[in-house]
């Protein structure tokens, strides 16, 4: 193809990657402003029209050039807010929609062809789920599809996509290759923090909040342990330890904070004495917004790409040092058996002992009464569980609204609520009966995927109050476990199906529990743990497993090796796909069966045709053969001739027609020729010279 001016009207290519633009821009409608999105699908009606040759003529280069400066103007306006990364992502899609206007010539596709691979590439930083991995490997096989149609518009659609996929398949290989054995590196760039996050836990938290969660089956993370699961009641995921209290809502203190980015500052790192008993395992985080990491206590960080990537905090949380805008994996150690000591007893005793010095005066009266019935502290902690054992409390999910007074209307009238209500306030009477105590929110148990994995959901979302009993440190107690065992023993989901309260919030809710909805689920569920897991998730400390377990203890010969072993096989696949085959000659159809013919009309008559013409050698038998069969090979001839030798092109549906005459017609003359006792078989694939 020339390099002059493309066809406007009826060019299906430029159609083809401008519908290919637009279905980028919309599944990247999260990161895209507004108005980007718009003018993109703008961009696609004016390709419409003109393929479909409502106008004559593209846009004028001056209505081009005015677009482009308000175009710039906008993104420079928003790019303070957007960030480096997601203006530089809106400006590409702003360049390609204004070049799709214009594209007349053959650079113009090409340059757009390229911007394509690029926004896909853009496309999985900010979405990398097997759903979107499917969409854009779609997208991957338009745009080959709008390229092999620029270049062979002649060729039929299932021809396109039949040279497509053979190209695919011989690039998959070498795919996997590469993705085994190149280092694996972190990105080159820092995501945004601008844009929303996504629903979970919050930094503050008021009793009731944790609630509207359980009513989400959205995935938080799998968990792959390496040897056997801890038991249910030792999943307890630890995500955020709020230690600031105002009477009614947790959050996370903010002299903690201050004393967290000091220590982050000064490199200061917090080490806890850990026991023996272990359990190792790897955590596949979903992209939720925000910094905290979920793990067992006490959790430490195990590769040394994850401890430079992630803070260990002196309050037990795992904080990664960029916000997960998209999954991330984590391999940590957990040491759930070790106490949690306080590594500043006294800065820590005052900051978890503050309450409002007004409000809640029933429950200020009942702890000073139970304080001197129980001055020993643990004593007083269990005096506190039991209340919560013999009161007739109900764990529910629609507790009523206590807006005043929160700890009296919860204790001592409605005794109904959800776990943050319990954790609330047991951690509120302890900080009044001088107990050091804070409330602690994360993730507890989580459904057996496999036999080694647990997938932990929103609904799984629970709160516990953490206390400093005695000078040993820090101890766990969840009054929910004391009001309704089964949350913990059986799961959310279980407990409330048991009573019957989750059918009350929506008519659906068995829905799912069905045989074949829940086995495809199971499956879809397995399918985003194994994308997640070996695909997404396959980092440096995976590499090297793949490798000691091909190569043994793995040495700088070994690794030489098995560079130098997959670059020879790369090279190979490659010579064998694009290297020319000097003793092969494709034949086509029409060809072959003249050849067929050829050979039953040479053994008829005893003359073998050698660099004969066509017609020659027909002039040659036509006067030994019968008169059918004579018939019947001039056909044959005249079509071969007509299709080997003639000027004109033929369009494909005319070579069809001719390819189904050929084929009838030379079994015509195979069934004349028979009754000589001919031997009729098919000529193997070679050199032919005509």
């Amino acid at each position: 193809m020339t390099a002059g001016r493309l066809p406007i009207a009826g060019h299906a290519a430029s159609l083809c990657i401008a519908i290919f633009i637009s279905l980028l821009a919309l599944s990247l409608f999260a990161p895209l402003m507004l108005w980007v999105v718009i003018l993109t699908f703008c961009t696609l009606f004016v390709r419409i029209s003109l393929y479909l040759g409502w106008y004559q003529h593209t846009p004028t280069q001056q209505t081009i050039n005015l677009l482009a400066i308000l175009s710039s103007l906008a993104l420079a306006w928003f790019s303070i807010d957007l960030g480096l990364l997601l203006s530089m992502v809106n400006l590409l899609v702003v360049a390609c929609s204004l070049k799709l206007i214009t594209l007349s010539k053959r650079k113009d596709f090409l340059q757009l062809f390229a911007c394509g691979l690029f926004l896909i590439g853009c496309g999985f930083i900010f979405q990398q789920g097997i759903a979107s991995a499917l969409f854009y490997f779609a997208t991957l096989l338009f745009l080959f599809f709008a390229l092999i149609s620029f270049f062979t518009p002649q060729l039929s659609w299932q021809k396109r996509i039949k040279a497509i996929s053979f190209q695919l398949l011989q690039a998959f290989p070498i795919a996997v290759i590469l993705f085994l054995i190149l280092p694996h590196i972190g990105p080159l760039w820092k995501m945004p923090t601008s844009q929303m996050t996504k629903t979970g836990l919050a930094e503050k938290v008021t009793p009731g909040d944790i609630a509207s969660l359980s009513q989400s089956d959205e995935l938080v993370f799998h968990a792959t342990f390496e040897g056997s699961v801890p038991s249910r009641r030792e999943r307890y995921w630890r995500a955020l330890t709020l230690e600031a209290f105002d009477g009614k809502s947790w959050e996370i203190s903010p002299h903690r904070e201050l004393l967290r980015q000091s220590n982050q500052r000064s490199g200061q790192l917090f080490v806890a004495n850990t026991d023996i008993r272990r359990y190792n395992y790897q955590v596949i985080a979903e992209p939720s917004g925000r910094s905290w990491l979920y793990a067992i206590d006490i959790a430490v960080p195990t590769t040394r790409s994850d401890r430079n990537q992630i803070w260990y905090s002196r309050d037990y949380q795992l904080i990664a040092k960029r916000p997960l805008k998209s999954k991330r994996a984590y391999n940590v150690i957990s040491f759930p058996a070790t106490t949690l000591p306080s590594p500043n007893f006294a800065m820590e005793s005052r900051l978890n002992l503050i309450v409002p010095e007004r409000g809640n005066e029933r429950t200020r009266k009942w702890v000073t009464s139970l304080r001197k019935m129980h001055p020993d502290n643990q004593q007083f902690v269990d005096a506190v569980l039991i209340y919560f054992s013999q009161q007739p409390f109900i764990y529910t999910l629609s507790p009523p609204a206590m807006r005043n007074d929160f700890a009296d209307t919860f204790l001592f009238e409605e005794q109904a609520g959800f776990c943050s209500h319990y954790a609330s306030a047991m951690a509120y009477v302890l900080r009044l009966a001088g107990i050091p105590a804070r409330v602690v929110t994360g993730y507890q148990g989580g459904e057996l995927l496999k036999n080694n994995v647990v997938s932990v959901y929103q609904y799984d979302a629970h709160a516990w109050v953490e206390a400093m009993v005695d000078g040993a440190g820090w101890t766990r107690f969840d009054p929910t476990a004391v009001v309704a065992p089964s949350r913990i023993d059986a799961g959310l989901r279980n407990a409330l199906n048991s009573s019957g309260e989750l059918e009350q919030y929506t008519i659906f809710s068995g829905f799912g529990q069905s045989g074949l909805v829940k086995d495809i689920s199971l499956m879809f569920t397995n399918l985003n743990y194994l994308w997640s897991r070996w695909v997404l998730g396959f980092d440096n400390r995976q590499q090297q497993n793949l490798f000691t377990a091909i190569l043994g203890q793995l040495t700088p010969l070994k690794m030489s090796i098995l560079i130098l072993g997959s670059l020879l096989t790369i090279s190979g696949l490659l010579a064998l796909y694009f290297l020319p085959r000097w003793n092969k000659t494709s034949i086509d159809p029409i060809t072959r069966y003249y050849l067929i013919a050829t050979k039953a009309v040479s053994a008829s008559v005893g003359l073998h045709r050698y660099q004969t013409p066509p017609m020659s050698f027909f002039e040659q038998v036509v006067g030994v053969l019968p008169h059918d069969a004579a018939r019947h090979f001039d056909n044959i001839t005249q079509i071969f001739v007509s299709h080997k030798y003639s000027a004109r092109d033929i369009d494909e549906q005319n070579y069809k027609r001719d390819l189904i005459r050929m084929r009838h017609t030379v079994k015509a003359l195979q069934r004349s020729l028979r009754k000589y006792g001919v031997d009729l078989s098919v000529p193997r694939r070679g050199n032919v010279i005509f």
